[in-house]
Protein backbone atom coordinates (compact mmCIF):
# COMPACT_ATOMS: atom_id res chain seq x y z
CA UNK A 1 0.00 0.00 0.00
CA UNK A 2 1.19 3.54 -0.56
CA UNK A 3 2.85 5.30 2.26
CA UNK A 4 4.79 8.53 2.57
CA UNK A 5 5.96 11.20 4.95
CA UNK A 6 3.84 14.32 5.06
CA UNK A 7 4.80 16.60 2.20
CA UNK A 8 7.08 19.50 2.92
CA UNK A 9 4.96 22.55 3.50
CA UNK A 10 4.92 25.02 0.67
CA UNK A 11 2.69 27.84 -0.56
CA UNK A 12 -0.67 26.21 -1.04
CA UNK A 13 -1.65 25.04 -4.51
CA UNK A 14 1.27 26.76 -6.24
CA UNK A 15 3.41 23.74 -7.02
CA UNK A 16 3.32 20.04 -7.53
CA UNK A 17 5.10 17.09 -5.99
CA UNK A 18 5.63 13.73 -7.56
CA UNK A 19 7.26 12.22 -4.50
CA UNK A 20 5.45 9.83 -2.17
CA UNK A 21 3.62 11.38 0.72
CA UNK A 22 4.94 8.99 3.28
CA UNK A 23 8.44 7.53 3.07
CA UNK A 24 7.94 4.01 4.31
CA UNK A 25 8.78 0.75 2.65
CA UNK A 26 7.43 -0.24 -0.72
CA UNK A 27 5.58 -3.03 1.06
CA UNK A 28 3.73 -0.66 3.34
CA UNK A 29 2.94 1.48 0.31
CA UNK A 30 1.40 -1.45 -1.49
CA UNK A 31 -0.58 -2.33 1.59
CA UNK A 32 -2.32 1.01 1.47
CA UNK A 33 -5.07 -0.28 -0.71
CA UNK A 34 -2.70 -0.77 -3.54
CA UNK A 35 -2.74 2.99 -4.03
CA UNK A 36 -0.19 4.28 -6.50
CA UNK A 37 3.11 4.23 -4.74
CA UNK A 38 6.65 5.31 -5.36
CA UNK A 39 9.88 3.47 -4.68
CA UNK A 40 11.22 3.42 -1.16
CA UNK A 41 12.90 6.77 -0.59
CA UNK A 42 15.48 5.40 1.80
CA UNK A 43 16.37 2.56 -0.54
CA UNK A 44 16.81 4.48 -3.75
CA UNK A 45 19.16 7.31 -4.69
CA UNK A 46 17.80 10.78 -5.10
CA UNK A 47 19.09 13.69 -7.10
CA UNK A 48 20.67 15.08 -3.94
CA UNK A 49 22.16 11.69 -3.00
CA UNK A 50 23.73 9.95 -5.99
CA UNK A 51 24.07 6.19 -5.92
CA UNK A 52 27.10 5.12 -3.97
CA UNK A 53 29.89 3.25 -5.68
CA UNK A 54 29.83 0.55 -3.02
CA UNK A 55 27.08 -0.76 -0.76
CA UNK A 56 26.70 0.52 2.74
CA UNK A 57 27.22 -1.84 5.62
CA UNK A 58 24.13 -3.64 6.79
CA UNK A 59 22.99 -1.98 10.04
CA UNK A 60 22.20 -4.14 13.05
CA UNK A 61 18.52 -4.80 13.79
CA UNK A 62 16.90 -1.70 15.24
CA UNK A 63 14.55 -1.43 18.19
CA UNK A 64 11.78 -0.64 15.71
CA UNK A 65 12.60 -3.77 13.70
CA UNK A 66 12.55 -5.95 16.78
CA UNK A 67 9.33 -4.36 17.98
CA UNK A 68 7.65 -4.77 14.60
CA UNK A 69 8.73 -8.38 14.22
CA UNK A 70 7.45 -9.22 17.69
CA UNK A 71 4.17 -7.42 17.01
CA UNK A 72 3.71 -9.31 13.75
CA UNK A 73 4.22 -12.64 15.48
CA UNK A 74 1.80 -11.64 18.24
CA UNK A 75 -0.82 -10.57 15.68
CA UNK A 76 -0.93 -7.07 17.17
CA UNK A 77 -3.04 -4.64 15.08
CA UNK A 78 -0.93 -2.19 13.12
CA UNK A 79 -2.80 0.93 14.21
CA UNK A 80 -5.66 0.05 16.55
CA UNK A 81 -7.99 2.25 14.52
CA UNK A 82 -11.68 2.65 15.27
CA UNK A 83 -14.29 3.46 12.63
CA UNK A 84 -17.94 4.46 12.32
CA UNK A 85 -20.22 5.22 9.37
CA UNK A 86 -22.61 8.14 9.78
CA UNK A 87 -26.21 7.99 8.58
CA UNK A 88 -25.34 10.04 5.48
CA UNK A 89 -22.68 7.52 4.42
CA UNK A 90 -19.53 9.30 5.61
CA UNK A 91 -16.92 6.95 7.06
CA UNK A 92 -14.97 8.28 10.05
CA UNK A 93 -11.75 6.60 11.19
CA UNK A 94 -9.88 7.51 14.37
CA UNK A 95 -6.37 6.52 15.43
CA UNK A 96 -5.57 7.70 18.95
CA UNK A 97 -2.03 8.91 19.66
CA UNK A 98 -1.60 10.82 22.91
CA UNK A 99 2.12 11.58 22.73
CA UNK A 100 1.62 15.19 21.60
CA UNK A 101 -1.44 17.52 21.80
CA UNK A 102 -1.81 17.68 18.01
CA UNK A 103 -4.09 16.13 15.44
CA UNK A 104 -4.00 15.40 11.73
CA UNK A 105 -7.41 15.69 10.08
CA UNK A 106 -7.88 14.46 6.52
CA UNK A 107 -10.83 14.21 4.15
CA UNK A 108 -10.39 11.68 1.34
CA UNK A 109 -12.72 11.58 -1.66
CA UNK A 110 -12.96 8.41 -3.74
CA UNK A 111 -12.29 10.25 -6.97
CA UNK A 112 -9.12 11.16 -8.80
CA UNK A 113 -7.77 11.93 -12.23
CA UNK A 114 -8.54 8.41 -13.46
CA UNK A 115 -12.24 9.19 -13.00
CA UNK A 116 -12.28 12.26 -15.25
CA UNK A 117 -14.56 12.55 -18.30
CA UNK A 118 -13.00 12.19 -21.74
CA UNK A 119 -11.04 15.25 -22.92
CA UNK A 120 -11.26 16.84 -19.48
CA UNK A 121 -7.90 15.73 -18.12
CA UNK A 122 -6.80 17.75 -15.11
CA UNK A 123 -10.33 18.59 -13.90
CA UNK A 124 -9.89 16.64 -10.62
CA UNK A 125 -6.74 18.58 -9.75
CA UNK A 126 -8.23 21.87 -10.96
CA UNK A 127 -11.23 21.33 -8.67
CA UNK A 128 -8.86 20.66 -5.77
CA UNK A 129 -7.46 24.19 -6.31
CA UNK A 130 -10.95 25.66 -6.53
CA UNK A 131 -12.05 24.04 -3.26
CA UNK A 132 -10.19 26.87 -1.48
CA UNK A 133 -12.28 29.60 -3.14
CA UNK A 134 -14.98 29.79 -0.51
CA UNK A 135 -18.60 29.07 0.39
CA UNK A 136 -21.51 31.16 1.59
CA UNK A 137 -20.18 30.77 5.14
CA UNK A 138 -16.43 31.12 4.47
CA UNK A 139 -15.46 33.56 1.75
CA UNK A 140 -12.36 33.56 -0.44
CA UNK A 141 -9.11 32.59 1.28
CA UNK A 142 -10.74 32.70 4.71
CA UNK A 143 -10.42 28.90 5.03
CA UNK A 144 -6.62 28.85 5.11
CA UNK A 145 -6.43 32.10 7.06
CA UNK A 146 -8.52 30.61 9.88
CA UNK A 147 -6.35 27.50 9.97
CA UNK A 148 -3.16 29.60 10.13
CA UNK A 149 -4.56 31.93 12.81
CA UNK A 150 -5.19 28.86 14.96
CA UNK A 151 -1.65 27.60 14.55
CA UNK A 152 -2.35 25.00 11.89
CA UNK A 153 -1.32 24.18 8.34
CA UNK A 154 -3.50 22.96 5.51
CA UNK A 155 -3.07 21.69 1.98
CA UNK A 156 -4.49 19.20 -0.51
CA UNK A 157 -3.37 16.77 -3.19
CA UNK A 158 -4.81 14.83 -6.10
CA UNK A 159 -3.75 11.45 -7.44
CA UNK A 160 -5.15 8.92 -9.90
CA UNK A 161 -7.59 7.29 -7.47
CA UNK A 162 -8.32 9.91 -4.82
CA UNK A 163 -8.30 13.57 -3.80
CA UNK A 164 -7.43 14.50 -0.22
CA UNK A 165 -7.52 17.62 1.95
CA UNK A 166 -5.72 17.89 5.27
CA UNK A 167 -5.06 20.08 8.28
CA UNK A 168 -2.43 19.59 10.99
CA UNK A 169 -3.43 21.56 14.06
CA UNK A 170 -3.70 21.57 17.85
CA UNK A 171 -6.05 18.87 19.06
CA UNK A 172 -8.38 21.37 20.74
CA UNK A 173 -9.03 23.00 17.34
CA UNK A 174 -10.42 19.85 15.72
CA UNK A 175 -13.96 21.20 15.85
CA UNK A 176 -12.89 24.19 13.73
CA UNK A 177 -11.41 22.14 10.89
CA UNK A 178 -14.34 19.73 10.91
CA UNK A 179 -16.81 22.61 10.55
CA UNK A 180 -14.79 24.13 7.72
CA UNK A 181 -14.44 20.89 5.77
CA UNK A 182 -18.09 19.93 6.26
CA UNK A 183 -19.10 23.34 4.94
CA UNK A 184 -17.19 23.00 1.67
CA UNK A 185 -18.09 19.36 1.11
CA UNK A 186 -21.23 20.44 -0.74
CA UNK A 187 -21.25 24.25 -0.29
CA UNK A 188 -18.56 25.38 -2.70
CA UNK A 189 -19.23 28.65 -4.55
CA UNK A 190 -17.24 29.60 -7.64
CA UNK A 191 -17.12 32.92 -9.44
CA UNK A 192 -16.09 33.12 -13.11
CA UNK A 193 -13.13 35.31 -12.15
CA UNK A 194 -11.86 32.85 -9.51
CA UNK A 195 -12.08 30.04 -12.04
CA UNK A 196 -10.21 31.91 -14.76
CA UNK A 197 -7.46 33.02 -12.39
CA UNK A 198 -6.91 29.59 -10.86
CA UNK A 199 -6.86 27.90 -14.24
CA UNK A 200 -3.91 30.09 -15.21
CA UNK A 201 -2.17 29.01 -11.99
CA UNK A 202 -2.62 25.34 -12.95
CA UNK A 203 -1.43 25.94 -16.52
CA UNK A 204 1.69 27.67 -15.23
CA UNK A 205 2.20 24.84 -12.74
CA UNK A 206 2.25 22.34 -15.57
CA UNK A 207 4.51 24.53 -17.69
CA UNK A 208 7.12 24.99 -14.99
CA UNK A 209 7.08 21.48 -13.55
CA UNK A 210 6.55 19.32 -16.64
CA UNK A 211 6.83 21.14 -19.94
CA UNK A 212 10.19 22.69 -19.01
CA UNK A 213 11.67 19.48 -17.56
CA UNK A 214 12.87 16.81 -20.02
CA UNK A 215 12.85 14.10 -17.32
CA UNK A 216 9.23 14.93 -16.44
CA UNK A 217 8.19 14.96 -20.10
CA UNK A 218 9.86 11.58 -20.60
CA UNK A 219 8.18 10.07 -17.54
CA UNK A 220 4.81 11.38 -18.71
CA UNK A 221 5.25 9.89 -22.19
CA UNK A 222 6.51 6.61 -20.73
CA UNK A 223 3.48 6.22 -18.48
CA UNK A 224 1.15 6.99 -21.38
CA UNK A 225 2.86 4.23 -23.38
CA UNK A 226 2.72 1.74 -20.50
CA UNK A 227 -0.95 2.31 -19.68
CA UNK A 228 -2.18 2.76 -23.25
CA UNK A 229 -5.97 3.10 -23.18
CA UNK A 230 -6.27 3.32 -19.37
CA UNK A 231 -6.67 6.69 -17.59
CA UNK A 232 -3.56 5.95 -15.50
CA UNK A 233 -1.77 6.96 -18.70
CA UNK A 234 -3.03 10.53 -18.38
CA UNK A 235 -1.05 12.97 -16.22
CA UNK A 236 -2.83 13.96 -13.02
CA UNK A 237 -2.21 17.61 -13.79
CA UNK A 238 -3.79 17.17 -17.24
CA UNK A 239 -2.57 17.34 -20.83
CA UNK A 240 -1.28 20.75 -21.89
CA UNK A 241 -3.70 20.91 -24.84
CA UNK A 242 -6.76 20.15 -22.68
CA UNK A 243 -6.10 22.30 -19.61
CA UNK A 244 -7.01 25.62 -21.31
CA UNK A 245 -10.42 24.19 -22.29
CA UNK A 246 -11.53 23.53 -18.70
CA UNK A 247 -14.39 25.73 -17.49
CA UNK A 248 -16.28 26.67 -14.36
CA UNK A 249 -19.15 24.47 -15.51
CA UNK A 250 -16.77 21.51 -15.89
CA UNK A 251 -15.52 22.00 -12.34
CA UNK A 252 -19.00 22.33 -10.83
CA UNK A 253 -20.28 19.29 -12.71
CA UNK A 254 -17.36 17.20 -11.46
CA UNK A 255 -17.85 18.55 -7.93
CA UNK A 256 -21.57 17.73 -7.84
CA UNK A 257 -20.99 14.25 -9.26
CA UNK A 258 -18.26 13.18 -6.83
CA UNK A 259 -18.22 15.27 -3.64
CA UNK A 260 -20.71 14.05 -1.06
CA UNK A 261 -20.57 12.28 2.34
CA UNK A 262 -20.91 8.71 1.08
CA UNK A 263 -17.96 9.26 -1.29
CA UNK A 264 -15.73 10.57 1.49
CA UNK A 265 -13.62 9.22 4.33
CA UNK A 266 -12.58 11.37 7.28
CA UNK A 267 -9.44 10.24 9.08
CA UNK A 268 -8.39 11.75 12.40
CA UNK A 269 -5.09 10.76 14.02
CA UNK A 270 -3.67 12.30 17.16
CA UNK A 271 -4.44 13.32 20.73
CA UNK A 272 -8.18 12.61 20.71
CA UNK A 273 -10.69 10.16 22.13
CA UNK A 274 -12.51 8.19 19.45
CA UNK A 275 -15.90 8.65 21.12
CA UNK A 276 -15.42 12.43 21.15
CA UNK A 277 -14.42 12.47 17.47
CA UNK A 278 -17.47 10.44 16.45
CA UNK A 279 -19.71 12.82 18.38
CA UNK A 280 -18.08 15.86 16.76
CA UNK A 281 -18.36 14.26 13.33
CA UNK A 282 -22.09 13.74 13.84
CA UNK A 283 -22.50 17.41 14.79
CA UNK A 284 -20.58 18.67 11.72
CA UNK A 285 -20.39 16.20 8.84
CA UNK A 286 -23.57 14.46 9.95
CA UNK A 287 -25.58 17.52 8.93
CA UNK A 288 -24.40 17.38 5.30
CA UNK A 289 -27.03 15.92 3.02
CA UNK A 290 -25.90 12.99 0.89
CA UNK A 291 -27.09 14.47 -2.40
CA UNK A 292 -25.88 13.03 -5.66
CA UNK A 293 -26.54 10.06 -7.94
CA UNK A 294 -28.39 7.29 -6.13
CA UNK A 295 -26.53 3.96 -6.22
CA UNK A 296 -28.26 1.25 -8.21
CA UNK A 297 -27.85 -1.38 -5.50
CA UNK A 298 -28.94 0.71 -2.53
CA UNK A 299 -31.41 -1.06 -0.31
CA UNK A 300 -34.24 1.35 0.62
CA UNK A 301 -35.66 0.65 4.02
CA UNK A 302 -32.83 -1.67 4.98
CA UNK A 303 -31.45 0.74 7.59
CA UNK A 304 -28.81 3.44 7.45
CA UNK A 305 -25.80 1.19 7.92
CA UNK A 306 -26.82 -1.26 5.19
CA UNK A 307 -27.78 1.49 2.77
CA UNK A 308 -24.53 3.31 3.40
CA UNK A 309 -22.49 0.17 2.78
CA UNK A 310 -24.34 -0.36 -0.47
CA UNK A 311 -23.71 3.27 -1.45
CA UNK A 312 -19.97 2.95 -0.89
CA UNK A 313 -19.87 -0.32 -2.83
CA UNK A 314 -21.85 1.26 -5.64
CA UNK A 315 -19.39 4.14 -5.88
CA UNK A 316 -16.56 1.65 -6.34
CA UNK A 317 -18.58 -0.46 -8.76
CA UNK A 318 -19.35 2.58 -10.92
CA UNK A 319 -15.68 3.51 -11.22
CA UNK A 320 -15.42 1.44 -14.37
CA UNK A 321 -12.36 2.22 -16.44
CA UNK A 322 -11.07 0.70 -19.66
CA UNK A 323 -8.32 -1.87 -19.26
CA UNK A 324 -4.87 -0.91 -20.51
CA UNK A 325 -3.90 -2.33 -23.88
CA UNK A 326 -2.04 -5.63 -23.29
CA UNK A 327 1.73 -5.43 -23.52
CA UNK A 328 2.74 -7.55 -26.49
CA UNK A 329 6.47 -7.99 -26.99
CA UNK A 330 8.40 -4.91 -25.93
CA UNK A 331 6.73 -1.52 -26.23
CA UNK A 332 9.59 0.97 -26.43
CA UNK A 333 10.18 4.71 -26.02
CA UNK A 334 13.59 6.21 -26.86
CA UNK A 335 13.91 9.95 -26.36
CA UNK A 336 16.98 12.16 -26.80
CA UNK A 337 16.64 15.61 -25.25
CA UNK A 338 18.70 18.72 -24.76
CA UNK A 339 19.25 19.36 -21.08
CA UNK A 340 19.67 15.65 -20.23
CA UNK A 341 23.10 15.09 -18.68
CA UNK A 342 23.26 11.29 -18.56
CA UNK A 343 21.25 8.34 -19.93
CA UNK A 344 18.69 6.42 -17.92
CA UNK A 345 16.93 3.11 -18.61
CA UNK A 346 13.73 1.60 -17.23
CA UNK A 347 11.45 -1.36 -17.92
CA UNK A 348 7.95 -2.11 -16.61
CA UNK A 349 5.54 -5.02 -16.50
CA UNK A 350 1.82 -4.56 -15.87
CA UNK A 351 0.35 -6.34 -12.84
CA UNK A 352 -3.30 -7.48 -13.01
CA UNK A 353 -5.85 -5.95 -10.65
CA UNK A 354 -5.65 -7.41 -7.16
CA UNK A 355 -9.06 -9.06 -7.39
CA UNK A 356 -7.77 -11.35 -10.13
CA UNK A 357 -4.07 -11.51 -9.23
CA UNK A 358 -4.75 -12.01 -5.51
CA UNK A 359 -4.21 -9.58 -2.63
CA UNK A 360 -1.87 -11.90 -0.73
CA UNK A 361 0.03 -12.70 -3.93
CA UNK A 362 0.41 -8.98 -4.54
CA UNK A 363 2.03 -8.56 -1.13
CA UNK A 364 4.39 -11.45 -1.89
CA UNK A 365 5.33 -9.73 -5.15
CA UNK A 366 6.00 -6.49 -3.30
CA UNK A 367 8.28 -8.17 -0.75
CA UNK A 368 10.19 -10.00 -3.49
CA UNK A 369 10.77 -6.80 -5.51
CA UNK A 370 11.83 -4.92 -2.40
CA UNK A 371 14.34 -7.67 -1.58
CA UNK A 372 15.49 -7.90 -5.20
CA UNK A 373 16.17 -4.22 -5.87
CA UNK A 374 15.24 -2.08 -2.88
CA UNK A 375 18.59 -0.53 -2.01
CA UNK A 376 22.36 -0.65 -2.25
CA UNK A 377 22.53 -4.06 -0.54
CA UNK A 378 20.04 -5.66 -2.90
CA UNK A 379 21.21 -8.39 -5.31
CA UNK A 380 20.36 -6.27 -8.35
CA UNK A 381 22.42 -3.29 -7.17
CA UNK A 382 25.35 -5.37 -5.95
CA UNK A 383 25.61 -7.22 -9.26
CA UNK A 384 25.18 -4.32 -11.68
CA UNK A 385 26.88 -1.52 -9.73
CA UNK A 386 29.41 -3.25 -7.48
CA UNK A 387 30.39 -6.53 -9.16
CA UNK A 388 30.05 -5.75 -12.86
CA UNK A 389 30.44 -1.98 -12.71
CA UNK A 390 28.09 -1.40 -15.66
CA UNK A 391 25.74 0.91 -13.73
CA UNK A 392 25.89 3.77 -11.27
CA UNK A 393 22.30 3.17 -10.23
CA UNK A 394 20.01 0.14 -10.26
CA UNK A 395 16.84 -0.86 -8.47
CA UNK A 396 13.39 -2.36 -8.64
CA UNK A 397 10.00 -1.75 -7.08
CA UNK A 398 6.38 -2.73 -7.24
CA UNK A 399 3.79 0.04 -7.52
CA UNK A 400 0.27 -1.06 -6.67
CA UNK A 401 -2.90 0.69 -7.72
CA UNK A 402 -6.67 0.37 -7.53
CA UNK A 403 -6.55 -1.03 -11.07
CA UNK A 404 -3.49 -2.47 -12.81
CA UNK A 405 -0.17 -1.84 -11.05
CA UNK A 406 3.35 -2.11 -12.38
CA UNK A 407 6.72 -3.63 -11.61
CA UNK A 408 9.65 -1.45 -12.65
CA UNK A 409 13.36 -2.18 -13.03
CA UNK A 410 15.56 0.87 -13.57
CA UNK A 411 19.25 1.60 -14.07
CA UNK A 412 21.72 4.25 -15.25
CA UNK A 413 24.90 3.29 -17.12
CA UNK A 414 28.37 3.87 -15.73
CA UNK A 415 30.67 6.19 -17.70
CA UNK A 416 31.85 4.46 -20.86
CA UNK A 417 29.01 1.90 -20.82
CA UNK A 418 26.34 2.09 -23.51
CA UNK A 419 22.64 1.82 -22.77
CA UNK A 420 22.51 -1.27 -25.01
CA UNK A 421 25.22 -2.99 -22.94
CA UNK A 422 23.50 -1.95 -19.71
CA UNK A 423 20.19 -3.36 -20.93
CA UNK A 424 21.79 -6.72 -21.73
CA UNK A 425 23.36 -6.83 -18.25
CA UNK A 426 20.07 -5.98 -16.54
CA UNK A 427 18.22 -8.63 -18.53
CA UNK A 428 20.77 -11.27 -17.53
CA UNK A 429 20.58 -10.27 -13.87
CA UNK A 430 16.78 -10.31 -13.82
CA UNK A 431 16.69 -13.70 -15.59
CA UNK A 432 18.96 -15.17 -12.91
CA UNK A 433 16.90 -13.72 -10.08
CA UNK A 434 13.71 -15.10 -11.62
CA UNK A 435 15.41 -18.49 -11.94
CA UNK A 436 17.02 -18.74 -8.51
CA UNK A 437 15.16 -16.21 -6.39
CA UNK A 438 16.82 -14.04 -3.73
CA UNK A 439 18.94 -15.49 -0.91
CA UNK A 440 17.04 -16.25 2.28
CA UNK A 441 19.02 -13.73 4.33
CA UNK A 442 18.27 -10.98 1.79
CA UNK A 443 14.55 -11.76 1.95
CA UNK A 444 14.61 -11.67 5.75
CA UNK A 445 16.46 -8.36 5.78
CA UNK A 446 13.85 -6.87 3.43
CA UNK A 447 11.01 -8.26 5.53
CA UNK A 448 12.50 -6.83 8.72
CA UNK A 449 12.90 -3.44 7.10
CA UNK A 450 9.31 -3.40 5.91
CA UNK A 451 8.01 -4.32 9.35
CA UNK A 452 10.23 -1.71 10.99
CA UNK A 453 8.94 0.94 8.60
CA UNK A 454 5.43 0.14 9.80
CA UNK A 455 6.52 1.12 13.29
CA UNK A 456 8.33 4.25 12.12
CA UNK A 457 5.14 5.24 10.29
CA UNK A 458 3.53 5.83 13.67
CA UNK A 459 6.09 8.50 14.57
CA UNK A 460 3.94 11.13 12.84
CA UNK A 461 0.19 11.56 13.10
CA UNK A 462 0.27 12.89 9.54
CA UNK A 463 1.89 9.67 8.35
CA UNK A 464 -0.71 7.60 10.15
CA UNK A 465 -3.62 9.55 8.68
CA UNK A 466 -2.03 9.25 5.22
CA UNK A 467 -1.63 5.51 5.60
CA UNK A 468 -5.24 4.93 6.58
CA UNK A 469 -6.74 7.34 4.09
CA UNK A 470 -4.88 6.05 1.05
CA UNK A 471 -5.75 2.49 1.93
CA UNK A 472 -9.47 3.05 2.32
CA UNK A 473 -9.76 5.50 -0.58
CA UNK A 474 -8.39 2.92 -3.00
CA UNK A 475 -10.52 -0.02 -1.93
CA UNK A 476 -8.59 -1.66 0.91
CA UNK A 477 -10.29 -2.62 4.16
CA UNK A 478 -9.32 -1.51 7.63
CA UNK A 479 -9.05 -5.15 8.72
CA UNK A 480 -6.43 -5.91 6.06
CA UNK A 481 -4.54 -2.76 6.98
CA UNK A 482 -4.42 -3.76 10.65
CA UNK A 483 -3.27 -7.33 9.92
CA UNK A 484 -0.65 -6.42 7.28
CA UNK A 485 2.34 -7.24 9.54
CA UNK A 486 1.05 -10.78 10.11
CA UNK A 487 0.80 -11.46 6.41
CA UNK A 488 4.22 -9.98 5.60
CA UNK A 489 5.77 -12.08 8.37
CA UNK A 490 4.30 -15.25 6.83
CA UNK A 491 5.37 -14.77 3.18
CA UNK A 492 7.87 -17.36 1.97
CA UNK A 493 10.57 -16.97 -0.63
CA UNK A 494 8.77 -19.44 -2.86
CA UNK A 495 5.58 -17.35 -2.76
CA UNK A 496 7.47 -14.20 -3.70
CA UNK A 497 9.31 -15.91 -6.55
CA UNK A 498 6.09 -17.42 -7.91
CA UNK A 499 4.39 -14.03 -7.93
CA UNK A 500 7.36 -12.37 -9.66
CA UNK A 501 7.53 -15.09 -12.32
CA UNK A 502 3.81 -14.74 -12.98
CA UNK A 503 4.33 -11.07 -13.84
CA UNK A 504 7.84 -10.86 -15.28
CA UNK A 505 8.83 -14.18 -16.81
CA UNK A 506 8.68 -14.56 -20.61
CA UNK A 507 6.52 -14.32 -22.62
CA UNK A 508 5.18 -11.45 -20.49
CA UNK A 509 5.14 -8.19 -22.45
CA UNK A 510 7.16 -5.21 -21.32
CA UNK A 511 7.47 -1.46 -21.76
CA UNK A 512 10.99 -0.05 -21.99
CA UNK A 513 12.00 3.60 -21.75
CA UNK A 514 15.37 5.14 -22.57
CA UNK A 515 16.19 8.81 -22.01
CA UNK A 516 19.38 10.05 -23.68
CA UNK A 517 21.35 13.26 -23.87
CA UNK A 518 20.88 15.01 -27.18
CA UNK A 519 23.16 13.49 -29.83
CA UNK A 520 23.82 10.24 -27.93
CA UNK A 521 22.63 6.87 -29.24
CA UNK A 522 21.86 3.66 -27.34
CA UNK A 523 25.14 2.11 -28.56
CA UNK A 524 27.28 5.10 -27.59
CA UNK A 525 29.23 5.07 -24.31
CA UNK A 526 27.71 7.09 -21.51
CA UNK A 527 29.49 10.38 -20.76
CA UNK A 528 31.63 10.86 -17.66
CA UNK A 529 28.87 12.92 -16.06
CA UNK A 530 26.99 9.64 -15.61
CA UNK A 531 29.00 9.14 -12.42
CA UNK A 532 26.46 11.45 -10.78
CA UNK A 533 23.36 9.31 -11.04
CA UNK A 534 20.02 10.93 -11.68
CA UNK A 535 17.08 10.45 -9.35
CA UNK A 536 15.39 7.07 -9.32
CA UNK A 537 12.13 7.00 -11.28
CA UNK A 538 8.83 7.24 -9.48
CA UNK A 539 5.37 6.01 -10.36
CA UNK A 540 3.75 8.43 -7.94
CA UNK A 541 1.26 10.79 -9.54
CA UNK A 542 0.38 13.05 -6.62
CA UNK A 543 -0.12 16.71 -7.53
CA UNK A 544 -0.86 19.53 -5.07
Amino acid sequence: MPASLPPAERPRRRGRRTAPLFAASAGLMMLMATGLAAPLAAAQPSAAQPAAASPAAVPPPSVAAATATAAAKAATPLLGARTRILDNGLQVVVVEDHRMPVVSHMVWYRVGSADEPPRRSGIAHFLEHLMFKGTDQVAGDEFSRLIAENGGRDNAFTSYDFTAYYQNIAADRLDLVMRLEADRMTGLKLTPEDTRTELQVVIEERRSRTDNDPQARFSEAYRAMLYGGHPYGRPVIGWSAELPTLTRDDALAFYKAHYRPSAAIVVVAGDVQAADVFKLAEATYGRVANDGPAPDDAAPGAGAEVGVANDARAIEAHRLRPAPAPLIGDRRLVLAEAGVASPTWRRSWLVPVAESFGHDREEALDLFLFAMGGGSNSPLYRRLVVAEGVAVQAGAFYSGARDEGQVMIYAAPAPGVSVAALEAAVEAAVADLLKDGVPADVLERARTRMLADAVYARDSVSSTANLVGRALATGETLDRLETWPERIAAITGEQGLEAARAVMAPPAGTATGILLPEGLGVDDPAPAVASAASAAPSSEGTVH
